[in-house]
């Protein structure tokens, strides 16, 4: 292998028809068994397909490694790409062939004409992987989608609630006249050092029943470790269904603003005091504009030029009142964490540019 490559591998999933003619898994020199996501039954096994996988190196880009599952490795990391299946109707396989479709791997960030201007309504369709938390049918925070069947959320939006009541709204814009139930989640994964008196550690992975479809799977993307702490007077968009002003009702269909983030010291020296804002934790403002009262667990985004969630909506002291900016998780701080949590998920990779 050249010295440019490092142990980066793609696992490119192909659907292979019901009869099981298809190929086998072709594993590159030095490794002698499947992925650990294949070989306990991923996500992907239960879609109902007979699957094979092709195992390739990448070319290592020092700027923009891969999110999340990132880094040489030994043995290496692996992540499986659930793409959307493409069916093919014409031409037909020869029956036998080993020969395989591949399919175009999916991308995140991606939005559909999002403008930033603070305090507008979202236009439908703007942030697809924006979806509303419901508990007993009822919306009480946002979240983001990341995976086809995983969500994340803040952990207080679903601290002691059973997963049972919980459900999801995605690809929804009115929510107070939503035709749908929404998507049942089944299990909730909560850090374990969240502190509900500070909200620390304030970050939690959903995960659904059933995969999301083609039409709604737009996910936003996870930041590099490199970005953790790289944000301070970024230009960032908030988005949720919360209160439009202080005390005011929650909207019914999403709102967007452009805010701000801070420095860390300026976030630890504003008017919450410095113990109660800790390196978990981000600052976000600017005039007039923040997240309010039921924006919870909902996004915060920068694009560079895809959006990444680099911020879950947390607590605040009111709505926009000088001196005091939105908290949000800072999600880069979580990343080792959500390496465990999405182990399971079929996440993808931010679209090429330049």
């Amino acid at each position: 292998m050249e010295s440019h490559y490092l142990m980066w591998w793609s696992l490119v999933v192909l659907p292979q028809s019901p009869s099981g003619h298809g190929g086998t898994a072709r594993l590159p020199s030095g490794v002698t068994r499947l992925p650990p996501s294949l070989a306990q039954s991923s996500r992907c096994r239960e879609l109902g397909l007979i699957w094979s996988v092709t195992l390739a190196p990448r070319p290592y880009r020092r700027r923009r490694p891969r999110p999340i599952i990132a880094g040489p490795a030994s043995p290496p990391d692996y992540r499986v790409g659930c793409d959307s299946v493409r069916h093919v109707s014409r031409p037909l396989l020869p029956r036998g062939s080993r020969r395989s479709h591949r399919l175009q791997p999916c991308t995140c960030g991606v939005a559909r004409g999002a403008r930033v201007v603070g305090g507008e309504g979202v236009i439908p369709g703007e942030f697809p992987w924006l979806a509303a938390l419901k508990r007993d049918g009822k919306v009480i925070c946002g979240a983001t989608v990341i995976a086809r069947d995983h969500l994340i959320t803040a952990t207080h939006c679903v601290h002691g609630i059973e997963a049972s009541r919980l459900s999801v709204l995605v690809g929804e814009y009115d929510v107070n006249n939503s035709r749908s139930d929404g998507y049942e989640v089944i299990h909730v994964v909560q850090h374990p050092d969240f502190n509900r008196y500070t909200y620390d550690y304030d970050i939690a992975v959903l995960r659904l029943a059933d995969p999301l479809p083609d039409s709604l799977f737009r996910p936003a993307c996870l930041p590099d470790a490199e970005d953790i702490d790289g944000l301070e007077g970024e230009e960032a968009i908030v988005t949720g269904w919360g209160s439009t002003v202080e005390k005011g009702p929650a909207s019914n269909v999403p709102m967007k603003a452009a805010v701000q983030i801070w420095a860390q010291e300026e976030c630890s020296g504003a008017g919450y005091g410095r113990r109660k804002v800790t390196p978990r934790m981000l600052c976000a403002n600017a005039p007039d504009r923040d997240a309010c009262t039921g924006d919870s667990g909902g996004p915060l985004l920068v694009s560079q030029p895809y959006f990444t969630l680099v911020g879950i909506v947390s607590w605040g002291r009111g709505c926009a009142r000088p001196g005091y900016p939105g908290v949000y998780a800072r999600v880069g701080r979580f990343l080792p964490w959500l390496r465990v949590a999405l182990r399971h998920a079929c996440t993808c990779q931010p679209p090429a540019y330049g």
